[in-house]
């Protein structure tokens, strides 16, 4: 069969790196191109691979508890806000009505994720035979493998049931193909099985982490992955697959080098009388917790009340008086705006993601928790001196207590609202870190035009956890199974 990889790849590069980067790709015939040696392919990597145009996910956010519904202007009921309430009721229609009022965007994760993927393919089935030294091919097959699993990883956390589903194994469930070759085949693929599509997402970023430690880049910028960020990005994947002592390993081994803890007794926002105009908040280059930096934030749906949603008061109020995140994440607004808060965590950032320290604390400190819970008792002090470690970083200095061992379930239940607090509107970790607690019911007011209150509920493990696969992506590909969905959710009233 011939390959057909090159054309519907490097054809997007060639709009948005082949213009700007001079002799990067050597035309080969009308619709071929043909990367040259590593850097073209690192070039390749950085302009289409990374995402840097591409907002992975605009839309979970507004599907957690850290949102609700508010009494909106008159004005603000225009058909695309109005057309956003079916990701925010979760109703299974969401594609659908999305398309239907021309923001395609907003549903595309699963196109634009396998986008990304064929990127990353396309250099891992190459990169080794180009030229190019060995230190060039090993940083560079890295990076690939740790984007393709964060790819896969992401992809399987929103059209699929978690790997930790209760009454089942991962084995027995639905996850989403697999596809790690650019060449394009005639029949589409059928879904793997979760247990499958982890067991890929392994594979990839315990490679990507033996290949950037033996580089271990101190010139690589922050917008691409260095050996940390891959450490960071396995002990995440290992907390979702409940691997206690893994997540502590890749803690461990990351911690030797990651950035410190931003003191936040002693940081100053740029902008500290508007944070959400700051150019140093957290998801920015300048925060100095971060090791990466990913995304583009342009296709969010809007945060800040434009989805006739909001930040929950709820969520601003688990902040005590003492914790100086209080400040640094939010925007209290005055008695003129429809709504409570603004969300300051971006700043006037482009990027939509960034993975950080504060993370690593937080994940060790549950590996440590859930181990204290199985019989382990000195796992439940290191737990807590992970959480303290983080804390001393986010409380006022001069009203900071230590948090204290008691129960298993009491320190699970504190690291929970620990990380809720330190990773609250990044998504995509509250929907995520939902899904594999349990997916205990969520319910959302909303307030229509005529100020009229009702509610709507996601139910306990109901269909509604699983996003509902984009019929574009079904067309394409007849072999593909939609997952369970869930019926028209009806509102309820007070």
């Amino acid at each position: 069969m011939k390959k057909k990889y090159i054309n519907i790849i490097v054809s997007l590069a060639a709009i948005t790196i082949f213009t700007s980067c001079g002799n990067f790709l050597k035309e080969t015939s009308q619709d071929e191109f043909e990367p040259k040696d590593v850097e073209s392919y690192q070039q390749l990597l950085n302009g289409v691979g990374y995402g840097t145009t591409t907002t992975i996910d605009p839309l979970t956010h507004i599907m957690t508890d850290e949102v609700t519904g508010y009494a909106a202007d008159s004005y603000s009921y225009t058909e695309e806000y109005l057309a956003y309430k079916d990701i925010y009721t979760w109703q299974s229609t969401m594609d659908a009505t999305l398309q239907g009022k021309s923001l395609p965007k907003v549903t595309r994760s699963y196109q634009d994720l396998y986008s990304l993927i064929m990127t990353c393919n396309l250099v891992i089935d190459a990169v080794n035979n180009v030229d190019g030294t060995d230190d060039e091919k090993k940083q560079t097959m890295g990076e690939a493998k740790a984007l393709r699993a964060y790819y896969y990883w992401y992809l399987v956390n929103l059209y699929a049931k978690p790997y930790n589903t209760a009454g089942t194994t991962p084995d027995r469930l639905a996850g989403v193909p697999i596809i790690t070759s650019a060449e394009i085949k005639d029949d589409g693929p059928t879904r793997n099985t979760v247990a499958e599509v982890y067991t890929q997402i392994c594979n990839d970023i315990e490679d990507a982490c033996t290949l950037l430690d033996q580089e271990k880049s101190t010139t690589v910028s922050l917008f691409r992955i260095n050996h940390n960020a891959a450490h960071l990005l396995a002990s995440r994947i290992y907390l979702y697959m409940e691997k206690w002592d893994k997540v502590i390993e890749h803690v461990d081994a990351c911690l030797t080098s990651a950035p410190s803890l931003c003191n936040f007794n002693t940081y100053t926002l740029s902008n500290t009388s508007s944070p959400d105009k700051a150019n140093n908040n957290v998801i920015s280059k300048s925060f100095p917790e971060v090791m990466f930096i990913g995304g583009f934030g342009g296709y969010e749906i809007n945060r800040n009340g434009a989805s006739l949603s909001c930040l929950s008061s709820e969520l601003v109020n688990t902040f005590d008086a003492t914790d100086l995140r209080k400040k640094m994440f939010f925007q209290a607004q005055g008695s003129w705006s429809t709504y409570p808060y603004l969300n300051a965590k971006h700043g006037i950032s482009e990027q939509e993601y960034v993975w950080r320290t504060a993370e690593l604390y937080l994940n060790r400190a549950e590996a440590y928790a859930m181990k204290f819970k199985a019989g382990d008792s000195g796992s439940g002090a290191k737990a807590v001196s992970d959480l303290n470690t983080l804390r001393k970083n986010r409380i006022a200095a001069a009203s900071y207590t230590d948090y204290t061992l008691g129960t298993a379930d009491e320190l699970i239940a504190f690291v929970r609202a620990e990380r809720r607090r330190e990773l609250a509107m990044e998504n995509p970790h509250r929907w995520f870190d939902l899904r594999r607690y349990g997916m205990a019911s969520i319910r959302h007011l909303w307030v229509d035009a005529a100020g009229v209150h009702s509610y709507y509920t996601l139910k306990d493990g109901e269909a509604g956890w699983v996003l509902p696969i984009p019929a574009e992506a079904l067309n394409l590909n007849t072999n593909l199974k939609q997952n369970e969905l869930a019926p028209i959710r009806a509102a309820e009233s007070e």
